[in-house]
């Protein structure tokens, strides 16, 4: 367990830590074992005794706190709504219109996948990702808070993004779902980074890094920059998911 702050910070870096600490739940103990740093350092760091980390110390707190050098520097955390904005929730439409709307919007089916703390592959499937900059390359995936993935997802800082072929519906409910044995009879192979990559059942697949955690509702949001793929082959189909059933490309295309 870390020691407790003893004080405010007392520079600009240090309060920024210090922010981004507390929104993410982390302690100074936790964080400078995620970072590499001894928790001395991270104290040094709160406190302003060190106002303007440089280099190595920069770039090993940024990629623990899963951002950029430049974001961590300049992007603010967002802040807490206002009465108003907080009052407005109530005029919210409710969960069933909320699904029937998105439910209007076809969407790509993928399982998001990645490896845990003993290297054992840990997946979901994922109707709610798209691409966000194509420079630098980077795309977004939505993972529900429950998940037994996201962990894992934490932990490796790294995922898979496979964009299933169709007629894969059957396997897009099984990882919809927290069956401890999903994976069985599941061929994969191990990635350039080793993350799991479902050659036989997807028709493309996008490898990523973690930049950054948003935390959103009852899902949290990771952006990831891809470092690698497979673009989908000439006449493959995708599987589908539009007004709650599956679906393929053509005529009378459900699967």
């Amino acid at each position: 367990m870390g020691r407790r702050r003893t004080q405010p910070p007392t520079s600009e870096f240090g309060s920024v830590l210090d922010q981004r600490l507390r929104h993410l739940g982390l302690t100074p103990a936790a964080f400078a074992e995620r970072a590499g740093l001894s928790v001395s350092h991270v104290y040094q760091l709160l406190r302003g005794d060190r106002s303007d980390p440089r280099g190595t110390t920069l770039r090993k707190i940024a990629a623990a706190l899963g951002v950029s050098e430049t974001q961590l520097a300049t992007s603010p955390l967002p802040q807490p709504s206002s009465p108003d904005e907080r009052s407005s929730s109530a005029e919210a439409i409710d969960r069933a219109s909320f699904f029937a709307l998105m439910s209007a919007f076809p969407t790509g089916v993928t399982i998001v996948s990645t490896l845990d703390e003993l290297g054992q592959p840990r997946g979901l499937t994922c109707t709610m990702t798209c691409s966000v900059s194509a420079d630098p390359p980077l795309l977004l995936v939505c993972i529900d808070k429950k998940s037994n993935t996201l962990p894992a997802l934490r932990h490796s800082r790294r995922f898979v993004v496979n964009y299933l072929r169709a007629a894969r519906a059957e396997l897009s409910n099984r990882f919809a779902t927290h069956s401890p044995g999903k994976w069985t009879d599941v061929a994969w192979k191990p990635t350039r980074y080793g993350m799991p990559w479902l050659h036989v059942d997807s028709v493309a697949y996008a490898e990523c890094r973690v930049v950054n955690e948003i935390d959103s509702g009852d899902h949290v949001i990771f952006v990831g920059r891809v470092e690698g793929g497979q673009a989908p082959a000439p006449g493959t189909q995708p599987l589908i998911y539009f007004r709650r059933t599956y679906a393929t490309f053509g005529p009378g295309g459900t699967s």
